[in-house]
């Protein structure tokens, strides 16, 4: 019953906003940058000209159909542009999320930014699946979670301007920690699943599959040394990029070894960064990665840095 009780007591506490306060600053200026970058391609992303019309994005949505107890059904979508084929619409939804997406990071009016934020990634998303990768998904994800957790409790000009005002206290108060909690859960399962689905196919269990790659030339991003590209790195590589997906999903949760296995994380989206040209993939991943660390902490961190750098200026 111990065991059951301190779970609990993770899981469900309440603590400091600071750490998840940041994580909504990186999450929702993340978001506001991809935006602003698909926005020089909205007509073909979006719009009725383009690559995915509305008539064809019902066709490709109805596709998506279960069988259960041997009867079809559909997923219901929250998707309010549903064969929307006016582009005025379209575009006035995106700039609406792109707007709000600049609101949250700067925690403005944040509880009603976020949720618009989030909808409307959900519903941008929609009305294009086939432009999405794994970053995209990600930052649906973060959106949601920021609207429906305590982001503006901290790291936000609406708790600065309360503070001037007098009506907060110098000390956020503190908020229940399950958001912060589904968002480490979350990104642990990200990478559990795609240590499992990696694992039981032919070329990583094989060692060879980080070969490919650099293949792609569609990908190429700044140039790496040729030895990185060839065996044995290739194994090292391969086996490498396991190890830390699968310690990103279990060892990240035993505390002494967070710090390391997060330092892992980091390198290993890093090198994906620089040498393949997925836009902001790397960055969405890593920004996950405060939430691994309590408001408390993160507090402390600041703290800390302040007073290094008024002992350099004394």
């Amino acid at each position: 019953m111990e065991g059951v009780k301190t779970a609990y007591k993770y899981w469900f506490r309440f603590g400091s906003p600071v750490a998840f306060g940041v994580f909504r600053a990186l999450m929702s200026g993340l978001i506001f940058v991809n935006l602003c970058m698909l926005s020089i391609y909205f007509q073909d992303f979006y719009s009725n000209k383009g690559y995915m019309p509305a008539d064809l994005c019902a066709r490709w949505l109805d596709t998506d159909v279960f069988l259960i107890q041997g009867s079809d059904f559909n997923i219901n979508r929250i998707n309010p542009l549903y064969g929307v084929t006016n582009d005025a619409i379209i575009l006035g939804a995106f700039w609406l999320t792109t707007v709000a997406a600049l609101f949250s990071a700067l925690g403005l009016h944040t509880r009603i930014s976020t949720i618009v934020m989030a909808l409307g990634m959900i519903t941008l998303h929609h009305r294009n699946p086939m432009l999405l990768h794994g970053g995209d998904t990600a930052m649906r994800i973060g959106a949601i979670y920021l609207a429906i957790g305590s982001s503006g409790a901290a790291f936000s000009l609406d708790r600065f301007f309360a503070v001037k005002k007098g009506l907060a206290d110098s000390t956020p108060k503190l908020v229940s920690m399950w958001p912060q909690r589904l968002v480490q859960f979350n990104l642990a399962l990200i990478y559990f699943t795609t240590t499992w689905a990696k694992w039981f196919g032919g070329l990583w269990k094989s060692g060879d599959a980080t070969w490919y790659p650099a293949r792609l030339h569609e990908f190429d991003r700044f140039p790496v040394p040729e030895f990185i590209n060839q065996y044995p790195v290739i194994k090292i590589s391969t086996y490498g990029t396991l190890l830390v997906e699968f310690s990103l999903a279990t060892l990240i949760w035993f505390k002494p070894l967070r710090k390391y296995v997060l330092l892992a994380g980091i390198g290993m989206h890093a090198f994906i960064e620089y040498s393949m040209n997925i836009p902001l993939f790397a960055f969405v991943m890593v920004s996950f990665y405060i939430c691994f660390y309590e408001g408390e902490e993160v507090a402390s961190w600041w703290d800390r840095l302040k007073l290094r750098f008024a002992k350099r200026s004394v």
